[in-house]
Order: C-alpha cells, then sequence, then structure tokens
C-alpha cells in the first residue's frame, strides 16, 4: 500500500514496527541511524518515516530539519516514536513532525496513526498538485496554451528591473492579426479560434527559451525578448511575420466540409528599451525613452520649412505621467490624419472607412496602468509598443514597426509605399 522507513537504533523495537506495519500490505525499508536514513530517502523517497527521537551519530529533530530544508523532501510526513514523554518534549517534537508515538505504545494505536498519517500525507499532496494546476491555470491562456496577460506583465518587471541592473537592451514586440474579424464573421468563431491557435504555434517555433510569449487578448499576441536590440527585435519580428504569411490554415465550412484554406498576415509594433539611454525616475515621473523621429509618411504632410522647423525645435520632457499621456493623444491624433491618407492610397477605401477604422483602433488602445501594476518604465515601453502597432495598421496590413530610443523604422510588404522607409538590413 506505502512505502514506509523505519529509524530505529534498537534491534527489537524495529523487528516489532517492521512486523506489524508488513502485515498491513505496508513495503518496509529499516535504517538504523538519521545517517542512513538521509541516505536511504535520497535514493527513494518513502511515504511514511517512523524515527525514534534519541539515536547515534545525527539526532532525530537534525535529521527532519535536513530533511524539511530540501524541496524534493520537505513534504515526507513524520512520525516521532520515542520513550521521552515529557510535556515539553511531545510539543517540541510536534513542531517537527506530524505526530508523536511514546514508547511504550500499543500495537492497534501505532497502525492508526500510521493510517492516518498516510490519509494526511495523500490529502496534502492532492492539495499541491490542485494549487499547482490552477496557478498554472491563472497564467495560462486557456485557448492557446500561452501566457497570459498576468504573467507576461510580471515577466516584463522581472526582465525590466534585470535589463536596468545589468545594462542589457530588452524587447517588446506586439503583433496583431490583420483582419481577423473578417476570418470569424466569414467562417465562425470556431475557425477563428483555429486560426489564433496555429499562430500561437509560430510564436512558440520563433521564440528563444528564454523569451515569453503571451495572448494579450483576442487576435493580440506579444513576445518579450531580453538581451536584444533593434537587430535582434526586427528579425524575430521579420521571422514571425513571413511564417505567418506563408501559413496556411485548413477550415471547414458551416456544414463541416473541407473547405480552402485560410491564410492570414500580421503587423507588428516593436520597442527596444536600452538601460543606458534611460533617465533616472522619480516615483511620479514618466520615463523620456528618447524622442522618436519623424518618419517620411509623418512629415510628408508638412512642407519642408515646416518639417526642418520642427525637427530643430527643442523638445521638452514630460514631467507627469498625466502630461505625457496628454501629449501622446495629441501625437496619435497627428499620426492618424497622416495615416489615413497613405492608407486610403493603398487600399483605396473611402474616407468614411479608414475613419472608422482609426475610431475603433483608438477605443481599443489598452490602459497600462489599469492591466497591472506595472512599473512606469514598463508602462512606456508597452505603450510604445502598441502605438508602434497602431502606426503598422494605419499604413497597411503586414507590416512591423520598430523603434529604438529615438529610431523609427517601418517594414513590411508595401513596397510601392515611398513614403514609408524600409527597416535595416536583416
Amino acid at each position: 500500500m506505502a512505502f514506509i522507513l523505519v529509524v530505529e537504533d534498537d534491534p527489537e523495537i524495529s523487528a516489532l514496527i517492521l512486523m506489524m506495519l508488513r502485515v498491513e500490505g505496508h513495503e518496509m525499508q529499516h535504517a538504523r541511524d538519521g545517517r542512513q536514513a538521509l541516505q536511504f530517502v535520497l535514493e527513494r523517497a518513502p511515504d511514511l518515516i517512523l524515527m525514534d527521537v534519541m539515536m547515534p551519530h545525527l539526532s532525530s529533530y537534525e535529521a527532519a530539519r535536513a530533511l524539511q530544508e530540501n524541496p524534493q523532501t520537505r513534504y515526507i510526513p513524520i512520525i516521532f516514536v520515542t520513550a521521552k514523554s515529557e510535556m515539553e518534549d511531545r510539543v517540541h517534537g510536534l513542531e517537527t513532525a506530524i505526530d508523536y508515538v511514546c514508547k511504550p505504545f500499543a500495537a492497534p494505536e501505532l497502525v492508526a496513526r500510521v493510517h492516518a498519517a498516510l490519509r494526511i500525507g495523500k490529502l496534502q499532496e492532492e492539495l499541491r498538485a490542485s494549487n499547482a494546476r490552477l496557478a498554472q491555470l491563472a497564467t495560462t491562456d486557456s485557448l492557446t496554451g500561452l501566457c497570459n496577460r498576468r504573467r507576461f506583465y510580471n515577466e516584463l518587471e522581472n526582465e525590466m528591473q534585470r535589463a536596468q541592473r545589468y545594462g542589457h537592451p530588452l524587447a517588446v514586440v506586439v503583433f496583431d492579426l490583420d483582419f481577423f474579424k473578417n476570418v470569424n464573421d466569414s467562417w465562425g468563431h470556431a475557425q477563428g479560434d483555429r486560426v489564433l491557435e496555429a499562430f500561437a504555434r509560430v510564436l512558440e517555433n520563433a521564440r528563444r527559451r528564454v523569451d515569453t510569449v503571451a495572448r494579450l487578448g483576442g487576435e493580440e499576441f506579444v513576445a518579450l525578448l531580453p538581451e536584444t536590440a533593434s537587430d535582434g527585435a526586427l528579425a524575430f519580428a521579420e521571422k514571425v511575420r513571413l511564417a505567418t504569411e506563408q501559413m496556411g490554415i485548413a477550415c471547414r465550412t458551416f456544414d463541416g466540409e473541407e473547405a480552402l484554406e485560410i491564410h492570414i498576415t500580421v503587423s507588428a509594433g516593436a520597442a527596444v528599451f536600452k538601460p543606458d539611454d534611460a533617465p533616472q525616475l522619480s516615483k511620479n515621473e514618466t520615463p523620456a525613452l528618447g524622442s522618436t523621429e519623424k518618419s517620411a509618411h509623418e512629415t510628408s504632410q508638412n512642407t519642408p520649412s515646416q518639417a526642418c522647423a520642427e525637427q530643430t525645435a527643442p523638445r521638452e520632457t514630460p514631467a507627469t505621467l498625466d502630461e505625457a499621456i496628454s501629449r501622446e493623444t495629441r501625437n496619435e491624433a497627428r499620426v492618424t490624419s497622416a495615416s489615413d491618407s497613405v492608407l486610403r492610397r493603398l487600399a483605396r477605401l473611402p474616407e468614411s472607412t479608414t475613419e472608422s477604422a482609426s475610431k475603433n483602433l483608438a477605443t481599443e488602445a489598452p490602459n497600462f496602468e489599469r492591466d497591472a501594476k506595472l512599473s512606469p518604465l514598463s508602462q512606456e515601453v508597452m505603450r510604445i509598443a502598441d502605438r508602434l502597432l497602431y502606426r503598422s495598421k494605419t499604413t497597411g496590413r503586414n507590416r512591423i514597426t520598430l523603434e529604438a530610443m529615438g529610431h523609427s523604422t517601418s517594414h513590411g510588404d508595401a513596397p510601392e509605399d515611398n513614403l514609408i522607409s524600409e527597416a535595416a538590413r536583416l
């Protein structure tokens, strides 16, 4: 039934205990002292340990503490069997062991206490397994199996602190499936789920062991890339973009018949944090991650003199988080107005359609201050990555936009769009 280790230096008592519990069907092992017991436990962990208190070489209390300090053996239940029956001894023993039996003992009582300890040990093991399962469910996206938003934000905070401590770059890449609503409307939500699962596999295949990939919600995903500079972030995003573009997802009609494959594309926004370039922050300050250079599609709406004036004008660093958010909102309005003309020219859509799409993107922008207790620096990195994703979506699908502490590049499948600068060579 169970594997029990008896630690007893008295040969007569140990023989009696071994005989009683073998009759009950348990598998038994005997150790003469605490040192031998520790050796046996490391070779094979028992379900229960019966241990005498007074033993040579290593006392039972020292052996029990050694077992409980080891993560692999700390949960093994222990019953002390000893002739020390004083109240102080029993209280001291129960601080370490699950039960305390005094000699001489009655055989039925010892057997009953052993069975009770085994039941408690089994219940505790089931409880630990349930807690581990609940912890996994609380940090895992149920559809794709990737990390969820909660776990990703925890990883982001940890990696941000590590990047600041050791001076390593840190990249965050946000992905959004293009026109995913059309998949749900045309093929149904079940096929949409299959598309999400397929894209999650693309992310898993593209990431390194140290990278974290997560689903933020809906068709929006994110990758956290430690010790990754601009070239690495752009290479990762391009790898995911090409794999997604080449992927075909077999779909079924509403009648359950096989139909054509679904082909999708993805857009991305990447932000690269460099600790050497980041300023020191106080509690209420927003990190100034460097001003983004105006890309060609933004400055094309201005005259050359206006563009020159804007590039040479001094930029003020926001003093508070509210001021930074307000300024960011004004900047987004300017980017949206400049990007709409590009989107209309590429897709040949009427003006009302692009205005509606821009409003939808603006209303769906996440509020990172409410989502989790992120540090101001993490909030700013996520905000920049999300803003660059927004820029990719409003300037044409299947694009990557990257910002690295003052540099902004864009890369995608619209070679005719001469208003957007191409990314660095991969």
